[in-house]
């Protein structure tokens, strides 16, 4: 016996998605981490989705890594966990880089700030959100599932591969979102695009309370002009 909830209702059964329809906005995107048996896992080198098998194949050959299928439901269907740590990238300045804090509810987000001021709705773009003000409690918020956490999104083209299309890194980690107006500045002081560095840096230490902490963090190092990189190439 199946579940019958459309039988008095067609008009509101979800459509049908098109087979693997492309954003025009980014055709990969890298990811430091990966649920495995419902468990997040932190990796030591990047691992990138896309839908476009010809994308895989470049990528592959570019940073190491064998193409596969991630979940055939997905637009991004396809995975490879790269060889590689560090990549070198290119951002058309700091507006390629959107930074901001979200709680997620089961539809979508339930709070959307800078952390000073409401983001979205509309109707409450610039009202004092009501975040925590010290950093400790913020990331104590989010842990608990109460408050925001960084939603960090950074639109790129692979330096060594720039026509295959732009990418994006989706980050979610506090050690990115207390540098990322450092990065957001150093790139503002290069004149058009930036060539930069993009690497996953290993962390390891004891804390305070005698348990070893390791981890791995995005790193955006802004390395220059890119079209003075590759006009020394030349």
């Amino acid at each position: 016996m199946a579940l019958q909830i459309f039988a008095t209702d067609p008009d509101a059964k979800p459509k049908p998605k098109p087979e693997h329809e492309f954003s025009n906005d980014y055709v990969f995107q890298f990811r430091s981490g990966m649920v495995v048996k419902k468990k997040p896992v932190s990796l030591a080198n990047w691992r990138v989705l896309t839908g476009d098998p010809t994308v895989a194949d470049a990528v592959a050959q570019l940073l190491g890594g064998a193409v596969e299928e991630y979940d055939p439901t997905k637009e991004m269907n396809l995975q490879i966990l790269t060889d590689t740590p560090s990549v070198e990238i290119v951002l058309a300045g700091s507006k390629a880089i959107e930074d901001k804090l979200i709680l997620w509810g089961r539809t979508g987000p339930v709070h959307e700030c800078d952390g000073v001021a409401f983001l979205s709705p509309p109707e409450r773009k610039g009202e004092p959100c009501g975040c925590p003000k010290l950093m400790s409690e913020r990331k104590e918020a989010a842990r608990q599932g109460i408050g925001p956490a960084p939603s960090i999104n950074v639109t790129f083209r692979l330096a060594h591969d720039y026509e295959l299309g732009k990418g994006k890194l989706i980050a979610s980690a506090w050690t990115l979102a207390e540098v990322i107006h450092e990065v957001k500045d150093d790139l503002d002081r290069v004149e058009g695009e930036a060539l930069c560095r993009l690497t996953l840096e290993h962390v390891s230490y004891t804390n305070n309370a005698g348990i070893k902490v390791d981890f791995r963090k995005p790193v955006i190092e802004v390395l220059g002009s890119y079209n003075d990189a590759i006009a020394e190439e030349r």
